[in-house]
């Protein structure tokens, strides 16, 4: 089954992931992002949660400089204060925003080795190959 998508599998702290889920956080940032065009996030919750929790298509990534990147989360909804911001991209001249699309819950959210197996949460993200997200998208999408 073939897909027009190119994935990132991406964890996130679960209290990010929530906002995420519940459309209060339209915006992710990153310190160092894909070289290649993304267009699908696969939303890894990590500790305690540890599940792959939605996919979410991207709109754009923006690469600014952190004053650039605080008035994109006061214009999209960040999910942060300007502190957190700021101490996330502590140390770095420019950071990236990817900026949310249509989110879709997966009708039960499960660990990643039962999704994916052999797959390991990356520490940033990890892109995924077609089939990979096609395993993803075929867990549906909940009722929410």
């Amino acid at each position: 089954m073939q897909c027009e998508a190119n994935a990132v599998l991406i964890s996130i702290h679960p209290k990010y992931v929530s906002k995420i889920l519940d459309g209060t956080k339209k915006v992710e940032f990153r310190r160092v992002w894909a070289t290649k065009k993304v267009t699908h996030l696969v939303i890894y919750s990590t500790s305690p949660e540890m599940k792959v929790m939605a996919t979410v298509e991207i709109e754009d990534v923006r690469t600014e400089c952190k004053y650039i990147l605080w008035e994109i989360a006061k214009d999209y909804g960040g999910g942060l204060t300007r502190k957190e911001l700021g101490k996330y991209f502590q140390g770095v001249k420019k950071g990236n925003a990817l900026l949310l699309g249509n989110v879709n819950k997966l009708k039960k959210p499960l660990p990643l080795p039962e999704i994916i197996p052999g797959v390991r949460a990356p520490q940033s993200y990890l892109y995924l190959n077609d089939e990979q997200f096609s395993i993803v998208q075929s867990m549906g999408i909940s009722g929410d």
